[in-house]
């Protein structure tokens, strides 16, 4: 069965190839879409990645409102929102993903705002407003997007103000008592200054209910302002200053359906209840988690002759998280038989780059060269224990302030040079240091482990990292036609080590290495049939070296389980996205990725672990359980990579007709996958029956178009439409459950 699957999937990709052979007039249908993959504008078309792209219509059909939207609509990616962190977005490309969201580990999928990267992922699951384009490129893009993109990158584009007045209002109501308000005005000041004003605020009130208290948990409550103003001092010359404050409260407390169908939590954590047992301010937090981010961006763009452009970009973001969360609470189902194991946090993240980047055209070539810069500070004061519930006794595991930081610096340059009418060869490399520091002390006055940086450098344990890195890229493209291209590529990124900053003894701060990827991409964009179908298909095969996931070490004779280097993770697969429009009016889009994913160069004690499990379930290894320990499972296998699924499946179709005075469009969407681990390898939670099974998610509306009103337009939809209660991550024995099913109605009127 798995060779049928794989010689359907080549036959597939084959197809796909043979029809881009033809050479077809593009004579309506289908949107251009322009993008900045490689840093400069082209047509989705014209780019040898592996990239799906949406405007900003096509996000709200999708229903696309945050980033953790996207998962359900892209070949190959997955995630979550990270345990009981609504703010936070794990997300995975090609089986490659991190699910810590601790500051001392670093993202595989990047994303950027307006060519400004997001290091934490802290609050990377933000709304979408007033957004002019997503792209996902899937893949690493280690040569122009640089360190922590092995899995690939997310690039947000925001609209820029225009020229002209206009603007949009937005309000709307939902389940679980949502209501919503959006906001966006452009507001010329004159021909050389320009400014775009934009504002949103999303709130419901919970649809889980705390048994013990009553109060309603899981609610939404956040609020976002932008302002971006332009200014065109002489002609040649673009100023942009984008300030912009969001503040997102966005839990997922562990919940459970009741025998009603209805999400309950069984936890009896409440604010205030731990009040002279942990220390410090993050004591009286109220239950929940809430981050807000100040970001600013100054973008300074200079055409200093037709064929070179001079683009500075300057960055700051500055994000506070808080959160009292239980990390566990009752089991499934089960009654008041356990007590809470909290996990509390108080965080301030900082960042500042700064890149200067030149693009130019001399004849055949094309090219991009830049510097980079990124300093980094974080500050994390936080906390976890456990209740016994017997006694309600709370014992506090550590409760400590760590401290952070990083230092970048990078040189890069692409060059696409076309050797003639229809090959284009791709050259390019970045070199990259980075600097990390590290410390961590117990708070004053506080219980629990004694860590202190001086007992870490005691233990002859780094507290600075240094990494030097060259991550470059070479392709061929050829382009059959004015509408059919075919690529070929290979690609190297890396990931940055780091600390395993939860553990909670002095010795078992070992750093873990970083990975690195080398992908290679074979590829084929084609817009068919007088430009009504769009047939894009890449085929990838891929090597993570020293993948960072938890594994078994010795320190000192004594066996602890920590994030390591302990194996690499082979991947191979296809990723097709197409879209078709048959007649007039109806759009169909579908994609399908397909992947199989294995670790592979396990180190000797990881095999060991797994024979010891093998011969004796019950067993221990060097004094600790063999089975379902790490990323040896209960049967003393390997475990599955997290979130690798063999396959993903999505497809949305939307169709435009008038009648009288309104324009209906209907839409339909639906997303499934093949059973994948969403916990920790190895763990209980991905393979003790908490396998996360074939999960699909329904959506589906309507908008309607007021002809005889010129900019009114109204929605109603609904999303997960079939109210499946699916796990999206997991924590030792616990699932945590994604969001019920949820309808909303709005009304827009743009003038």
């Amino acid at each position: 069965m798995q060779h049928a699957k794989w010689v359907l999937a080549a036959a597939a990709l084959t197809a796909a190839a043979t029809a881009t052979a033809q050479d077809q007039d593009a004579s309506g249908g289908l949107e251009e879409i322009t993008v900045t993959a490689q840093r400069r504008e082209q047509s989705l078309q014209d780019v040898p990645i592996a990239i799906t792209a949406f405007t900003a219509d096509q996000l709200e059909q999708r229903q696309v409102f945050n980033t953790y939207d996207l998962v359900r609509n892209i070949p190959n990616l997955t995630g979550n929102s990270n345990v009981g962190v609504g703010t936070s977005s794990s997300l995975y490309i090609r089986g490659i993903g991190n699910g810590e969201s601790i500051a001392t580990f670093d993202l595989p999928v990047g994303t950027y705002v307006d060519d400004v990267y997001v290091a934490r992922q802290n609050h990377n699951n933000f709304s979408l407003f007033d957004v002019e384009r997503i792209e996902v490129l899937r893949g690493p893009q280690g040569t122009l997007f640089g360190r922590n993109t092995t899995g690939g990158a997310i690039n947000v584009v925001m609209k820029k103000p225009s020229e002209e007045l206009k603007g949009y209002v937005e309000a709307g109501i939902g389940r679980f008592g949502l209501w919503t308000a959006r906001t966006s005005i452009d507001l010329p000041i004159s021909d050389r200054l320009l400014t775009k004003f934009s504002a949103y605020r999303v709130k419901d009130d919970g649809y889980a209910l705390q048994v013990s208290t009553g109060d309603y948990l899981n609610d939404r409550d956040a609020s976002g302002l932008r302002a971006d103003i332009r200014f065109l001092p002489v002609d040649g010359v673009t100023i942009d200053f984008i300030g912009e404050y969001v503040d997102d409260r966005n839990t997922n407390f562990l919940n459970v359906e009741n025998s009603d169908g209805n999400r309950i939590v069984n936890n009896k954590i409440t604010q205030g209840s731990l009040v002279g047992v942990i220390t410090g301010a993050k004591a009286s937090l109220p239950l929940g988690n809430e981050a807000a981010t100040r970001a600013a961006t100054l973008i300074v763009t200079s055409e200093l002759n037709n064929d070179v452009t001079l683009t500075a970009i300057t960055g700051f973001r500055d994000t506070d998280h808080d959160f009292l969360v239980d990390s566990g609470g009752e089991l499934p189902r089960a009654t008041n038989s356990r007590g809470f194991t909290p996990l509390i946090n108080m965080g301030d993240h900082e960042q500042f780059s700064q890149e200067i980047k030149l693009n130019g055209q001399s004849g055949r070539l094309n090219w991009t060269t830049g510097l980079y810069y990124m300093n980094e500070d974080n500050v994390t004061d936080f906390a976890n224990g456990n209740s016994n519930a017997a006694t309600g006794a709370f014992t506090v595991a550590a409760d400590r302030t760590m401290k952070n930081g990083l230092e970048t610096y990078a040189v890069y340059g692409q060059g696409d040079f076309k050797l003639n009418d229809v090959f284009t060869v791709t050259a390019g490399i970045r070199y990259t240091e980075e600097t990390k520091d590290f410390s961590i002390e117990r708070n004053i006055g506080a219980t629990g482990a004694a860590l202190s940086t001086a007992a870490i450098a005691a233990a002859n344990i780094p507290l600075t990292l240094n990494e030097q890195v060259w991550t470059p890229r070479v392709a061929l493209q050829y382009d059959v036609s004015d509408d059919v291209m075919f690529f070929v590529s290979a690609t190297r990124g890396f990931k940055s080590g780091g600390w395993p900053a939860r553990a909670t003894a002095n010795n078992a701060f070992i750093p873990f290495e970083p990975e690195t990827v080398w992908s290679y991409e074979f590829g084929t964009r084609a817009d068919l049939f007088d430009n009504r179908v769009r047939l894009n298909a890449t085929a990838f095969y891929s090597m993570t070296d020293d993948i960072q996931i938890p594994a078994r070490i010795d320190v000192n004779g004594l066996q602890i389980s920590t994030t390591t280097n302990p194996a690499d993770l082979e991947n191979y697969g296809i990723e097709i996205d197409a879209t078709w429009v048959p007649i007039d009016g109806l759009n169909i889009t579908a994609g399908l990725g397909m992947q199989n994913a294995k670790y592979v160069s396990i180190s000797q004690r990881v095999l060991d672990q797994a024979a010891v499990c093998r011969a004796n379930p019950t067993g221990s290894f060097q004094g600790a359980p063999a089975c379902n320990a790490n990323f040896v499972d209960q049967f003393g296998q390997i475990a599955e990579p997290v979130r690798a699924p063999d396959y993903t499946i999505s497809m949305n179709a939307s169709y435009e007709f008038t009648s009288g005075a309104i324009t209906y469009i209907p839409s339909f969407g639906f997303n499934t996958s093949d059973e994948y681990a969403i916990g920790t390898t190895g763990s209980p939670a991905s393979t003790n029956g908490t396998w996360s099974g074939k999960q699909t998610y329904i959506n589906a509306g309507v908008s309607l178009r007021f002809e005889n009103v010129p900019g009114l337009t109204a929605a109603i939809d609904c999303r997960n439409c079939a109210d499946k209660a699916y796990p999206m991550s997991a924590l030792g024995p616990f699932q945590f459950l994604d969001r019920p099913g949820s309808w909303g109605a709005r009304i827009k009127y743009r003038f």
